[in-house]
């Protein structure tokens, strides 16, 4: 059903529930994860930095899904958060992105917050929505 599964990380604690819930989807579906870290760096010491962070910080998420038996490829890149999402999900033939609503932004935000919602509206496949 869903042989590629896109999952944008925010490199930080509430990742948790997201990747429980893909890794779930995966194991059922017979799919593979492909975890997205994006950055978004203004210098080139910066984009050094935070790359080898999202490198490492995915490396481990990957370990421990692939010790569930959930097969995982692990990508970082450096652009906007949503058009980078929307094209890692073209990009990868992905059939499934599951993504974080935080719900703690300003009334137009109730459900989704501003990057949500601009990959609800471009997004090529369907978005499963987790709240952490």
């Amino acid at each position: 059903m869903y042989d590629h599964i896109l999952v944008p990380l925010k490199g930080d604690a509430t990742d948790g529930p997201i990747v429980a819930h893909a890794g779930a989807v995966a194991r059922m579906s017979g799919g593979r994860l492909i975890l997205l870290r994006v950055i978004h760096a203004h210098t080139r010491d910066e984009f050094t930095f935070l790359e080898e962070e999202a490198h490492a910080y995915l490396d481990r998420q990957a370990a421990a899904l692939r010790a569930e038996g959930v097969p995982v490829d692990a990508k970082v890149v450096q652009d906007e958060p949503a058009p980078a999402i929307v094209a890692a999900a073209r990009d990868g033939h992905a059939e499934l992105i599951v993504m974080a609503t935080h719900g703690h932004r300003e009334v137009r935000h109730v459900l989704v917050g501003s990057v949500t919602e601009d990959v609800l509206r471009s997004s090529p496949a369907p978005v499963l929505l987790v709240r952490p």
